[in-house]
């Protein structure tokens, strides 16, 4: 009978510890969303709108992407050796104008307003670039005169329909390398971010690139080898372009979510062997900051089990970022016949690993339009909480100078809240993190229950409109934060309801 009663409190126990671990909000967490722009599958939802069409529905999405929790966004300005911005290199894309090479009239730069709106609600944004596709669907629409694939034809492989950037050809690394360079000198976003189309998922390449390794095959005599190689050399190459620009933009690739089938029991789609795409090596070698596979199976699935693929990719990202890509367009549409909230519980399980920070959801249309209340079971759910991103500690890792003279005026239905930065030396804050305690003795930096917003340092200011108890004591504080958002000690004041 001991036994059992001691069996009994023990699975208590257990059973208490895991409702408390999927509870427990996180302060620190990536909660993102691609915006596809390839195919207007997410923005612009129609390539021939105007301008200002284009511009308020940018606003709509961010506005609700901020809304559910969102804080950094993915947003895609490359889609086949094409761009959403300004560039110098390649032509205005088709899926902005209707037209390759033709400028928005009345004239805007997508990217630079992205950043803008982005930065204005306190979320980062990462420029999303296809480093190869060259022409998705050949004929589909007219080249612009200033394309790659009028430009430099030679750099190209074809594939029956498809035509990409040629991996193994030094003049190719190079063009990739410099258009992101550029990209990253002009505009002040905070991340570049890739996708894994490398060589194409259908028809595998075979003997498309042969002329090109024997060219420069170098000491490699397994053409497999050297396709991973040049793709890998590649990545190193951006990344250090980007590291000698601006060493606070983080860089990050999202592979396929199966590496080869032996490391997690899975019997799917092999990119090591097909896409030439080696995540591990780009952990090993340091040259990204965040690997963010794309895992876009259920638990339980026969072929590719998340449950299994989950704790794989846990166990080899240690000292780099991990960030899960789920499919919630997929889980959370209204054909989707498999567990309700399929795309929550991964979040759930997530957060019982401790070197996975965070998720990404493809794509954002998902959280846009609310598939299946997706956005309000975020918001009202796992993501009711602000979350600060995670720090990159191999970035680093000071604290901006923090707030001071912290002034509090109002009521209990509405206070402002100001401060000053001081003008002595030192990093100048990024963004504002505001807190309010409902006591002195439940004062806990590291509850994000009390973390009420992020706000960028456009103005040292804020406005809580929430509804506060009558005769109580709350105390307020604001901390500042860098653009990696390492935080600095916060200042307070106390605020009185009557």
């Amino acid at each position: 009978m001991k036994k059992l009663l001691l069996l009994t409190i023990l699975i208590s126990l257990f059973l208490s510890s895991i409702n408390f671990a999927q509870d427990k909000y996180p302060k620190r967490e990536f909660r993102s969303a691609w915006v596809a722009t390839v195919a207007n599958i997410d923005w612009p939802s129609n390539r021939n709108s105007t301008s200002g069409e284009q511009i308020a529905e940018l606003v709509d999405m961010m506005d609700k992407l901020k809304a559910a929790g969102i804080n950094a966004v993915m947003f895609q300005v490359r889609t086949e050796c094409d761009a959403l911005y300004e560039s110098p290199y390649e032509p205005w894309s088709y899926w902005l104008t209707g037209k390759q090479g033709e400028a928005p009239e009345p004239y805007y730069d997508p990217l630079k307003f992205a950043i803008d709106e982005a930065h204005s609600r306190g979320m980062e944004l990462h420029a999303w670039f296809n480093p190869y596709r060259a022409v998705k669907n050949i004929g589909s629409y007219e080249a612009s005169d200033s394309h790659v694939s009028v430009q430099h034809p030679e750099w190209l492989l074809k594939f029956k329909d498809y035509t990409m950037l040629d991996p193994g050809q030094p003049e190719v690394k190079d063009y990739i390398a410099r258009i992101i360079a550029d990209v990253v000198r002009r505009y002040d976003l905070d991340g570049i971010h890739f996708d894994d189309y490398f060589y194409p998922y259908s028809p595998k390449v075979s003997n498309e690139d042969s002329i090109t390794f024997a060219k420069f095959k170098g000491s490699y005599s397994n053409i497999d080898d050297w396709r991973r190689y040049s793709i890998n050399s590649m990545v190193a190459q951006v990344y250090d372009s980007i590291k000698a620009l601006k060493p606070n933009v983080k860089y990050g690739i999202s592979p396929f979510g199966i590496v080869e089938n032996h490391y997690a029991g899975t019997n799917g789609f092999n990119s090591y062997q097909i896409l030439y795409c080696d995540p591990l090596t780009w952990i090993k070698d340091k040259t990204v900051d965040y690997v963010n596979p794309q895992l876009y199976w259920e638990r339980g699935h026969k072929l590719a089990d998340y449950s299994k693929l989950l704790p794989w990719w846990d166990s080899i990202v240690s000292d780099r970022h991990l960030y899960i890509g789920h499919f919630s367009s997929r889980f959370e549409s209204k054909r989707w016949e498999g567990t309700k909230n399929e795309t929550i519980e991964q979040i759930k399980m997530n957060r019982n690993y401790k070197n996975i920070h965070g998720s990404v959801f493809f794509s954002a249309k998902s959280l846009t339009e609310n598939y299946n209340g997706f956005s309000d079971s975020l918001r009202n759910g796992i993501y009711k909480y602000p979350a600060l991103l995670p720090i990159m500690s191999w970035k680093d890792t000071t604290p901006p100078i923090e707030p001071e003279e912290l002034k509090i005026e109002g009521d209990k239905t509405k206070r402002t809240l100001t401060w000053n930065i001081p003008a002595s030396e030192g990093k100048r804050p990024v963004y504002y993190a505001i807190y309010r305690f409902p006591s002195e003795d439940k004062v806990d930096y590291d509850n994000p229950e009390y973390l009420i917003n992020v706000t960028n340092n456009a103005r040292t200011k804020f406005v809580d409109a929430a509804e506060l108890e009558e005769d109580k004591e709350y105390i307020y504080a604001v901390s500042s934060l860098d653009r990696l958002q390492n935080e600095s000690k916060a200042v307070s004041v106390v605020f009185e309801t009557e």
